[in-house]
């Protein structure tokens, strides 16, 4: 990373309300298929330069947990959106931890290969194709024409378009600073 983790012991009150999110509650479960936490208690990914700025910190985890915790859109789907944001920046880390979000939300090798490889993984369901080919084009252009906004909110509604619009954008946030500052994922190095 570009800038020195923060340790816990030296966290201020505000960051350490903020690290308090990632060391309990539903980011922690048995269940969690990655932690945002190292094994020395240091944060890792996003939340490591999170700390820096804890009103930033504290925003940016609320729209996290209601992404991971809280959206309609079905896990899978979710993480097929989040997958091709990762890939389309190339982003180790989101890679790193989406791909493990991905399995425990029933993704299949093939279907984590297939997006690697920009294809459209065999037996989708309508909402995840939708999914996916909103994305992209949301990814490509920014923005959907009438046809394809119309092709989104039939499967997803108007409040899964919101959702997917946001998480698509929020991921796209979050690549950007993984990229700027350097955080790579577990065993990455330097």
């Amino acid at each position: 990373m570009r800038v020195d983790d923060v340790d816990p012991a030296e966290m201020d009150p505000a960051q350490l309300a903020l690290y308090e999110h990632y060391t309990t509650g539903q980011r922690v479960a048995p269940e969690s298929p990655f932690s945002l936490v190292d094994p020395d208690g240091r944060l890792q990914g996003p939340p490591a330069v999170w700390i820096l700025s804890p009103t930033f910190g504290h925003a940016l985890q609320q729209i996290g947990a209601a992404v991971r915790f809280g959206s309609q859109l079905p896990a899978r789907a979710r993480e097929i959106a989040i997958l091709l944001v990762g890939h389309h920046h190339r982003s180790a880390f989101e890679l790193y931890a989406h791909s493990r979000a991905g399995r425990a939300a029933g993704l299949t090798e093939a279907d984590l290969a297939a997006l690697a490889d920009g294809r459209e993984p065999a037996g989708l369901s309508e909402v995840e194709t939708c999914v996916l080919r909103t994305t992209r084009a949301v990814l490509d252009r920014g923005t959907l024409d009438e046809e394809e906004f119309r092709d989104a909110v039939g499967p997803l509604g108007e409040p899964g378009l919101l959702e997917l619009v946001t998480i698509v954008g929020y991921y796209n946030m979050v690549a950007w600073q993984l990229a700027v500052f350097d955080v790579r994922p577990p065993g990455a190095g330097s």
